[in-house]
């Protein structure tokens, strides 16, 4: 108990001062606090309005990766691949430019940045496309090479298994990078399979399918290097030249079955990348005299998550600097970013914590409340999900908050 002490020294009053009374019986001044702390936990099911899909934020052109799937009713995902050349011509020495002959063989060194490991005989065919391939390529314009134009098959389980990793037939060798988690892929191309044809200028094309005793599906970085070992006439002599290695001049890759069109539902990843847009009316009664505690957006799958089951994947709750539809700037923001982790092939109720959301929307009210649902990593695999929207009213999004209400406190 806290007791107000004053002392009358020579005939004036000192300024009071509080002591402690343990042993006295307990007594509220007037100004302590009159109420008490009151948490509320509530559902609210009708603050999600106007909720849609918009598909094509990355594209396969612009995917950080090339996406190979062998993945039966659900997509068939095949990298396609251009590597131009020198031309007709190569300089041999200051003094001497010669004609192209001909190439005795090439090297392609590629990057499997993720893989199932899990998954035996995974098996890489490469094919010869057309060197004209580019981001107007449809899966079914490619029908044709793809199925009488291989020219090369590598068994990844086999490669791995030998002593040094490398095959000595064929030339091809690997190198696990368990730094990085990568596989790093060296692959010879013989005469036959990396034709140099000087009227094209030496340039060629190749796509990439993927299989495996399962679901197969992997990702290929970007990062792919060409290497022409090739035979020039040098003064009416055929010598052999290596040059520089070359990047790629297009890279992406083709699906079938097309991507399927936006409908009601709300869908989340994908290629290209699709993202869903919630528009929640905050209550005033919470934003503006509340302290927030937890807030939980709940969703429910439509159907199960697809994919390989190794491509789970993360969706992301983002808030936007406004709300103007498809084109709405997301905030780019850790600590007003939540997330939750997709299971592939499970149809469970997800979760989002947004605490961190709701509580910037309350720290600021001139903000729009709207939330973008999107992949963490758009457009790295093929995985999906679709949720119910607002207009199902069984299954529709809700949120869920906890919240502390203003504090009362007492007159002095």
């Amino acid at each position: 108990m806290m007791v107000r002490r004053a002392t009358l020294i020579g005939g004036v009053l000192l300024a009071a001062a509080c002591v402690e009374q343990v042993s006295a019986p307990g007594h509220c001044p007037s100004f302590c606090p009159s109420g008490q702390i009151e948490i509320v936990d509530t559902v609210l099911r009708d603050v999600i309005s106007r909720d849609s899909t918009f598909r094509g934020y990355v594209t396969a052109l612009h995917a950080p990766f090339l996406l190979a799937a062998d993945l039966p009713g659900f997509v068939d995902g095949r990298p396609i691949v251009r590597f131009n050349g020198f031309g007709q011509r190569f300089v041999v020495s200051t003094a001497d430019t010669g004609a192209i002959l001909g190439a005795d063989s090439a090297r392609l060194e590629l990057t499997v940045a993720r893989r199932d490991t899990g998954v035996h005989n995974l098996t890489l065919a490469f094919y010869r496309l057309p060197i004209t391939i580019d981001s107007t390529t449809t899966f079914a314009d490619l029908a044709g090479p793809f199925t009488d134009s291989l020219v090369k098959r590598v068994n990844l389980d086999t490669l791995l298994a030998r002593p040094g990793r490398k095959d000595t037939i064929t030339g091809d060798s690997a190198v696990v990078d368990t730094v990085n988690h990568v596989l790093v892929l060296s692959l010879k191309f013989d005469t036959a399979a990396a034709r140099y044809v000087g009227t094209d200028s030496g340039t060629v094309a190749y796509g990439v399918r993927v299989s495996a005793d399962s679901l197969a599906s992997i990702a290929i970085s970007k990062t792919l290097a060409w290497q022409w070992y090739l035979r020039v006439d040098s003064m009416g002599t055929s010598v052999a030249r290596t040059p520089g290695q070359l990047g790629f001049a297009f890279a992406s890759f083709v699906s079938d079955p097309p991507p399927p069109p936006v409908d009601s539902t709300l869908a989340v990843g994908g290629v290209p990348s699709a993202r869903s847009i919630l528009r929640i009316a905050f209550p005033r009664f919470i934003r503006d005299s509340s302290q927030i505690i937890r807030g939980t957006l709940t969703l429910v799958p439509s159907a199960p998550a697809q994919g390989a089951p190794s491509d789970s994947f993360v969706v992301e709750a983002h808030t936007v600097f406004t709300d103007v539809g498809a084109k709405s700037p997301i905030i780019l923001d850790v600590t007003r970013t939540d997330t939750a982790v997709i299971r592939v092939g499970t149809s469970d109720t997800v979760q989002i914590e947004v605490t961190n959301l709701l509580q910037f929307w309350a720290s600021d009210t001139t903000r729009a409340t709207t939330l973008v649902l999107r992949a963490k990593e758009e457009a790295t695999s093929f995985s999906l999900i679709r949720f119910y929207p607002s207009v199902a009213p069984a299954f529709r999004p809700v949120l869920h908050i906890t919240f502390v209400r203003r504090f009362p406190f007492g007159q002095p």
